[in-house]
């Protein structure tokens, strides 16, 4: 029996209390952002004068991590049963972070609704996606991130004990997530509920025993990583920073870490307050490093909303003509 959007959004559905603090986190980091940004004016006026060499090799790094990302969600399908085409995958992917700009943790809930409009695919095998992939695609961040801050850079200041700390337990916990299984069951409930756990119990359980899914992915989300410190790099460059390499690499990782601590959409302010606290690591000034990491959601963002206009018109415009016939 499928399992209908209603049944998916009863089971995902955030109490209210949680609604109401991401609405009061949001606002408050806002502030925070805008008390910090009228402090360093200065360093904010760099972003009219970025280099368009560097923004244009930040725009294709993001469309690079949206494309690897699709793939990811493609292989990941096809693993479970369902093959579809690489550009009907990358539109609906892309059309996917686009809510997560306004709500956070809302993406794959509107990539599951877009691929079971589209193509049948039930709601518990793409709800499978998120678990396993945001669980792979910590494991590589966080173990980068540990090797870089004690190889380079060692524990002995309190500020490199707690980024080790936080690496350390994100890759312990997401470890778990993908080697251990847990078996999802509950003994009451709406019957479509209980199917609908049963069957993301099943999938990712076949997932995570592929090894070759999981290598793949794993080498997938590697490039991915890379491709956003590249990202970071350019931004600095765009303002004519020169950074640290090992200190820019652990920003990086540390403000890539913070969307799954999200309570704001996208990491609002959580990422860039994380690039800010490794300022010190990078060897620039916090605010530099705030100057940077604003070009680089602002970059991000607009590059995210371009695709996805496109990409819309690509899945949705052409077959809309394509039904109203000549005019």
């Amino acid at each position: 029996m499928q399992t209908t959007p209603t049944d998916s959004a009863r089971a995902d559905s955030a109490p209210a209390w949680v609604r109401h603090a991401r609405v009061s986190a949001t606002l408050a980091i806002l502030a925070l952002l805008a008390v910090v940004g009228v402090r360093h004016a200065d360093e904010l006026e760099r972003l009219l004068s970025a280099r368009p060499l560097c923004l244009a090799g930040m725009a294709l790094c993001v469309l690079g991590v949206r494309v690897l990302h699709s793939e990811i969600i493609r292989r990941t399908l096809a693993e479970l049963g369902f093959r579809l085409p690489p550009m009907e995958v990358f539109g609906l992917s892309v059309l996917s972070a686009v809510p997560n700009l306004l709500l956070p943790r809302t993406g794959f809930g509107a990539l599951s609704m877009g691929l079971r409009a589209r193509h049948g695919v039930p709601l518990s095998v793409s709800g499978s996606l998120a678990l396993p992939l945001a669980a792979l695609d910590m494991v590589v961040i966080a173990a980068a991130g540990l090797a870089v801050q004690t190889l380079v850079f060692g524990l002995a200041s309190s500020r490199a004990l707690l980024i080790a700390g936080t690496f350390a337990g994100v890759l312990v916990a997401s470890s778990a997530s993908v080697v251990l299984r847990v078996r999802l069951r509950i003994p009451f409930g709406p019957p479509r509920l209980r199917a609908f756990v049963e069957r993301l119990d099943a999938a990712w359980a076949q997932l995570r025993g592929s090894r070759s899914f999981v290598l793949r992915a794993f080498c997938l989300l590697c490039v991915m990583c890379a491709l956003r410190v590249l990202r970071l790099a350019l931004a600095f460059a765009a303002l004519d920073y020169a950074p640290d390499l090992a200190g820019l690499a652990v920003s990086s990782l540390f403000g890539d870490m913070m969307y799954l601590f999200a309570l704001t959409p996208g990491a609002l302010g959580l990422r860039e307050a994380a690039i800010v606290y490794c300022a010190q690591l990078a060897q620039v000034t916090p605010a530099a490093s705030l100057a940077v990491a604003i070009l680089d959601r602002l970059v991000m963002t607009a590059v995210i909303l371009v695709t996805a206009q496109l990409c819309a018109w690509r899945l949705f415009g052409a077959r809309a003509r394509t039904r109203g016939g000549p005019t």
